[in-house]
């Protein structure tokens, strides 16, 4: 029940986003042409245990295909961390916050728009495939030094990554798009890292993008 709570607050959160973003879009666009340009932009990824920023750049390719790259910046926070507010000396108090986790993926990516030439242009579905590298950073926290067995130095690991994603850009304005997608990122180090080795996650990425030629 916990993790489908989760789930339901990233859905909520990335579709009132691109409520807001796309507001009156498409009322502007009744019979675009059929487009297909390199793509560009900034990231927004919220995970089930952390959150992300980041950057892509990609190529056109034929049969509207995209090839590109993107790099994204994660603060993770462990299965059991909390956060709670004191409102008698107005401050949040972090329970079990042992680590201090820091992910910096680095992938290529294949985007595949489909449906291409039966729906409307301003309303793209597409399918992604990311495969990269991670760099992962962990720096224990002060809480963590009176407890056996948690490391007590800083770890610093690479390993490779996958993600898998099926999405929707929508146009805002000419050459401007705003895109969601719900997506599983396989993230497996070789050692463990702040305490664990698998940091696969569920999230839900936003793309605020241009295309040009």
């Amino acid at each position: 029940m916990l993790i489908s709570g989760k789930i339901a607050r990233l859905l909520l959160f990335a579709i009132l986003s691109v409520v807001l973003l796309t507001e009156n879009v498409f009322p502007q666009y009744e019979e675009s042409p059929v487009l297909h340009k390199n793509e560009y932009g900034a990231s927004f990824t919220v995970a089930m245990l952390g959150f992300g920023l980041g950057g892509f750049y990609r190529i056109a390719l034929p049969k509207f295909i995209h090839i590109g790259a993107n790099l994204d910046f994660f603060i993770m926070k462990g299965e059991r961390e909390l956060q709670i507010y004191d409102p008698v000396y107005n401050y949040y108090i972090d329970i079990n916050k042992f680590n201090r986790l820091f992910l910096i993926p680095f992938n290529l990516e294949l985007k595949e728009r489909i449906f291409a030439n039966t729906i409307e242009e301003n309303f793209r579905p597409y399918f992604i495939q990311n495969l990269g590298f991670t760099f992962g950073m962990n720096f224990p926290t002060k809480e963590a030094q009176a407890i056996e067995n948690i490391p007590h130095e800083a770890e610093y690991r690479f390993t490779l990554d996958a993600t898998l994603g099926f999405g929707v850009d929508i146009t805002t304005r000419e050459n401007n798009f705003v895109s969601i997608r719900p997506q599983y990122r396989f993230v497996y180090f070789p050692e463990n890292i702040a305490g664990k080795k698998n940091h696969s996650n569920f999230e839900i990425r936003i793309d605020i993008g241009k295309r040009k030629n």
